[in-house]
């Protein structure tokens, strides 16, 4: 996600009204809410939103930050929630605005709960540079296992192809997924390549074909997996292709062959395309685990006299997501990965798992 304009919205989510700079006293949640980014800004500003409104007593003050999705913005937003005098921060779709706020945040004693950012190297700088940051989001290596597991479970030992575009994000999937299938004695029978940004991709279909397999994992763009896709059903038409989260992105001008697998984290949920989407859909639903966890961390806070940094340490909390604790690392996967099917204009949830 490239940068966006940094412009800082100051919103508290308990009314529509806008103040600057923004009155925290509690909760600071920090996602991208211009630019590319934004939508899945507002998802989580939802989710926030509605995590506050299931609280019967006084809830904590919110207020939205816009981070962009780089450093520089992760920064401001950092220093704004400081001046706001925010005592925990929710949020962090992108890892450069997290590494860019965490010394901010942390230097000032506001604790983070990461919501998006997964780079493990965040979480291996913790203890060494004293980030006060905790993370419900999927690690680094959860969705090469996630796929990993799809093609064992539910491809049931048959011949597979893994294909990748050549970018840092479809080869480090593709080589992850291999060394976790060929520990259990599953190999690729084709491995390959594409060259992305084409627009016909004939050449890797007939490729597809003379190997004889029917199932194939491909990494990459959705755009050049649609268009890979698209090639390699007219050439077999019988093929089932599956691919990562890089297909929930947003719809380029190839629409994905109905069939298509993503194998994702629980960020979507299927609904008919004939109805509005729910309220939680996208980052709403994992923002408002991380606001109810941050809600509860600042009651135990006061009620007891204890510092955030401790109860968030040592305690486990009961949200919309099921129960959840962090482990010594500040790690807590709350996000199941399952399998969506492209059907029509949208993804819906396999039936199948």
């Amino acid at each position: 996600m490239k940068a966006c304009l940094r412009i800082v919205l100051a919103v508290s989510l308990g009314s529509s009204a806008l103040s600057l700079p923004a009155r925290a006293e509690g909760i600071g949640l920090a996602v991208p809410m211009s630019g590319p980014s934004a939508l899945l800004g507002r998802q989580a500003a939802d989710g926030a939103r509605s995590a506050v409104a299931a609280i019967d007593t006084a809830a904590p003050r919110i207020a939205t930050f816009d981070t962009g999705c780089d450093r520089e913005g992760g920064e401001a937003a950092a220093r704004r929630m400081v001046d706001a005098k925010a005592e925990i921060a929710v949020g962090f779709l992108c890892v450069a605005a997290l590494e860019g706020a965490l010394p901010i945040l942390s230097s000032s004693n506001i604790p983070t709960i990461d919501i998006g950012a997964r780079s493990d190297r965040v979480l291996e700088r913790r203890e060494r540079a004293g980030w006060q940051v905790w993370r419900i989001a999927p690690g680094t290596s959860a969705e090469a296992q996630a796929l990993a597991a799809f093609v064992r479970e539910r491809w049931q030992g048959a011949p597979f192809a893994l294909i990748e575009d050549g970018s840092s994000y479809g080869r480090d999937l593709a080589e992850g997924v291999r060394e976790l299938l060929e520990a259990q004695g599953l190999r690729p029978l084709l491995t390959d390549n594409f060259r992305p940004a084409e627009e016909k991709q004939f050449g890797l279909a007939r490729r597809i074909a003379q190997s004889g397999v029917r199932h194939v994992l491909v990494f990459g763009a959705r755009r050049d997996v649609a268009i890979m896709a698209r090639d390699a059903l007219d050439v077999t038409p019988d093929l089932q292709i599956a691919s990562g989260e890089s297909l929930l992105d947003e719809p380029g001008d190839v629409p994905l062959p109905d069939g298509v697998v993503s194998v994702a984290s629980g960020f979507d949920v299927g609904w008919p395309p004939s109805e509005a989407p729910p309220a939680d859909e996208g980052y709403a639903r994992i923002a408002r685990v991380g606001a109810e966890i941050a809600i509860e961390a600042l009651r135990r806070s006061k009620a007891e006299t204890r510092t955030l940094a401790d109860v968030l340490g040592n305690e486990t909390f009961v949200t919309s997501g099921g129960l959840v604790r962090f482990d010594a690392q500040g790690s807590a996967d709350v996000v199941p990965f399952r399998s969506y099917r492209w059907q029509g204009d949208r993804f819906q949830a396999d039936e199948e798992g």
